[in-house]
Parts: structure tokens; C-alpha cells; sequence
């Protein structure tokens, strides 16, 4: 289960506060599916980034199964997000420097994942998605549609 508990996040803009987040309680049981609407600025994308773990609150907690994830270290919460959530950005957020297999490997590294079952993972996702012939290839070499499905 996830629990906010008057959660806000200030940001500043020089010496202007934009409060991105007001005082927000949400619970979300396991299994259960929402969607968060509202306008442009409304702290849509802010509210995902904290639910995601990869910001935190300015103010507030945020439970997850029972821990509160604003005393964590920066390695725990890298842990949970490893183990926990699953991310589709609008942007690609590829290594460039890395091919489409080493891309994808990379958060089975940070799981743990021994360097063959994370090639072999890697190359059957890539399969998955019609990419096998563009294993080898960096970011740069691919088209939009080919860098999303990486």
C-alpha cells in the first residue's frame, strides 16, 4: 500500500516559492489502478515523481507497505525503486554512449542480475519488441519509434 500524508513540494524560482503540491493525502491499496488528471501545472507530473520515488516531499510522509520512505538513504530509495516501480517517461532517457542491449541491461545490473542472465533477458526483451537486429546499435542510430521501444 502506498500512503501520503500531507504531502507538499515547494520548489523555488530564485526567490519565488511555487508550491507544486498542497498538503496532499492519497492511499493507494496493492492492485488498485487510478488515473491523475488536471490542467497543465496543476502538480501532476510532480505527484508521479514522488510516487515514483524519484523525488521526495518538501513536507509530509509517504508510506510504502508500512516504511516511510522520506528517512531512507539515497541507496535505499534507489533500492525500492529497483524493486518496486516501473517508469515510461515521454523522454527516452537512453545512455548514448551504451548500445540498445546495454541499455536495456542496465537496471538488471542494479538488480543484481549476473552479467550472462541479464544479456540473455536483455536480448529476449529486445526480441519481444522486434529489435533484435538492432542490438549492437547506439541511441543515435536509432529512430524515435526504435529508441522508445529500447
Amino acid at each position: 500500500m502506498i500512503e501520503l500524508i500531507g504531502v507538499s513540494r515547494e520548489y523555488y524560482m530564485g526567490d519565488v516559492e511555487i508550491k507544486a503540491l498542497d498538503s496532499i493525502d492519497l492511499k493507494i491499496q496493492r492492485g488498485e489502478f487510478l488515473s491523475i488528471m488536471g490542467p497543465s501545472g496543476s502538480g501532476k507530473s510532480t505527484l508521479l515523481n514522488i510516487l515514483g520515488v524519484l523525488d521526495l516531499p518538501t513536507q509530509g510522509a509517504y508510506f510504502l507497505e508500512d516504511v516511510d520512505i522520506t528517512e531512507l538513504s539515497d541507496g535505499e530509495l534507489a533500492k525500492i525503486r529497483n524493486e518496486h516501480f516501473g517508469f515510461i517517461f515521454q523522454s527516452y532517457n537512453l545512455f548514448p554512449e551504451l548500445s540498445a542491449l546495454e541499455n536495456v541491461m542496465v537496471p538488471l545490473m542494479y538488480a543484481g542480475v549476473n552479467r550472462q542472465k541479464r544479456q540473455e533477458r536483455a536480448e529476449q526483451l529486445l526480441a519481444d519488441v522486434e529489435m533484435s537486429h538492432r542490438l549492437k546499435h547506439f541511441p543515435g542510430q536509432l529512430s524515435g519509434g526504435e529508441q522508445q521501444r529500447v
